[in-house]
């Protein structure tokens, strides 16, 4: 299998071409005497490669021309996984601060979901919080999430704490005058550190552009930005694109496809075949002299041909070798499903495509889908501890700490009645189970907590409330309505003689 075409290698200059032996982190190189001279060991060296941005994109949106016919595949890949992560749901145990954050993350709702999409497709995603002007009040700010294009930043970390010193990120800027013409390009770079904010502009800017290159102070102790990377590696700087592993194999259904339509094209047009005893007579019958002496004859728009006596036409037409094509395209396909993860069911109906029922295709679906919640959940943590740190600073808050729970939407593709049936069934089996004597109440509620998100725990005393509290109103309240007594009358308030 030919190598990914989605990875791309970070340009050296010379000098660092000639310091390569000595490993990007060279303050971690030992070495060691041996012999005449030193024998260095190998040197340990992080993987600063990306992935090929443009093409992971061109690739969902099938905008390649060299995959046109087999990157289809990319946008479904990509989507299931991020349409089944959903949004993470924080809280915090601070009432005030759990209410902002949870304010704030519903509208960045959209964003969110654009981080999963973006990091499972690109590899790497930077998440800025800034404090702008509001919109429709400048006067006032307000709290933004801004996605940056991962081409555009460069982080430079501490060689031995693995922190960020710096992050570098260049805006390319285009001027363009009243018509949509190209007047200008440059590149506007912004330099955070946790103590300062330097924005300036190169000799390519206009000169008032230029006026305003500043160094300012960061107010917040920290640079407000989150590293997103998908399949994360110790030994790698940045993130992997869910797209690399099946670009060969897209490569190929791409390949096959374009062959097997040229094939059709070519071997679907029959050709005429003649038997004849005299060709001279046959040509004199049929075609004019200007075309016998041309040497061209002409077929089209001729419905019928003279033959003598024995004579016989007919068509042949060539073996397009569809069958083995399609064998080879289900194969293809196959391999797209089993090395994306992905059920065969998110393709569509277009390939037959249920070799296994949608339930036994979500098992592995779900188990992806938990691992890839699992990776985002240290920074979305990061995240959502950012903000509450900026939005105290702001609000002149103390918080006892910046930690957060981050929970997920449970994964179920059931409808409301299987959910339904689900739930009557335990409820049935469990009621037996108790009367059997076999199950306590409590091992009970807390089994049917789990498909019941609103149940509480069944007892908790250090709590306001619990779910035996809950069921004893509910009890009292029934036998109140089963007496005719009705509800209890509100507190001041004396029922009728």
């Amino acid at each position: 299998m030919p190598k990914s075409n989605l990875r791309r290698q970070p340009r050296r200059n010379i000098i660092q071409r000639l310091l390569a032996p000595l490993g990007e982190i060279s303050v971690l190189r030992n070495a060691w005497p041996s012999g005449w001279g030193f024998q260095y060991m190998t040197p340990y060296r992080l993987d600063s490669s990306r992935v090929d941005y443009d093409l992971a994109r061109q690739l969902y949106r099938n905008t390649a021309d060299k995959y046109k016919l087999g990157a289809g595949f990319a946008r479904p890949i990509i989507n299931i996984t991020a349409g089944f992560m959903g949004a993470p749901h924080f809280t915090h145990p601070d009432p005030g601060a759990d209410q902002a954050l949870e304010k704030a993350m519903t509208r960045w709702t959209g964003k969110v979901l654009r981080i999963n999409r973006n990091t499972l497709r690109d590899g790497d995603v930077f998440a800025r919080i800034a404090r702008v002007p509001d919109r429709f009040n400048p006067r006032q700010e307000v709290f933004d999430l801004q996605l940056i294009p991962p081409e555009w930043v460069t982080p430079v970390s501490d060689p031995l704490t693995g922190q960020w010193q710096q992050l570098v990120i260049r805006y390319p800027v285009t001027v363009t005058d009243a018509q949509g013409r190209t007047v200008t390009e440059y590149t506007l770079t912004e330099v955070l550190t946790s103590k300062s904010r330097t924005i300036e502009a190169d000799g390519r800017a206009p000169a008032e552009v230029r006026q305003q290159n500043r160094e300012e102070p960061n107010p917040w102790g920290f640079i407000p930005v989150v590293h997103f990377r998908n399949e994360a590696e110790e030994n790698q700087l940045y993130g992997c694109s869910d797209l690399e592993p099946v670009e060969p194999f897209m490569k190929a259904y791409h390949d096959t496809m374009l062959f097997a339509v040229q094939g059709s094209k070519l071997f679907s047009r029959p050709k005429a075949k003649f038997s004849l005893k005299s060709v001279e007579k046959f040509l004199r019958d049929n075609f004019s002299e200007e075309e016998i002496k041309a040497g061209r004859l002409k077929f089209a728009d001729k419905e019928i041909f003279l033959l003598q006596e024995g004579d016989d036409a007919s068509f042949i037409t060539a073996d397009s070798g569809l069958e083995g094509i399609t064998t080879l395209l289900k194969f293809l396909y196959f391999c797209i499903v089993d090395v994306s993860e992905t059920p065969e069911f998110a393709f569509g109906t277009a390939v037959q495509s249920s070799k296994a029922s949608v339930s036994e295709q979500m098992v592995p679906l779900a188990r992806k889908i938990r691992r890839k919640r699992g990776m985002f959940e240290e920074p979305y943590g990061e995240l959502a501890g950012m903000y509450l740190a900026m939005w105290a600073k702001v609000e002149n808050r103390a918080l006892e700490t910046y930690q957060v729970d981050v929970g997920w939407d449970e994964i179920s593709p059931r409808n409301d009645q299987e959910v339904a049936n689900t739930i009557k069934t335990l409820v049935e089996g469990l009621v037996t189970g108790i009367e059997a004597g076999l199950v306590s109440v409590d091992a009970a509620a807390e089994f049917l907590r789990e498909f019941v998100p609103t149940m509480l725990p069944y007892l908790d005393p250090d709590a306001d409330d619990d779910e035996r509290r809950r069921v004893a109103r509910s009890f009292t309240l029934m036998q109140r309505l089963q007496d005719g007594q009705g509800l209890l009358p509100e507190e001041g308030q004396g029922g009728e003689d």
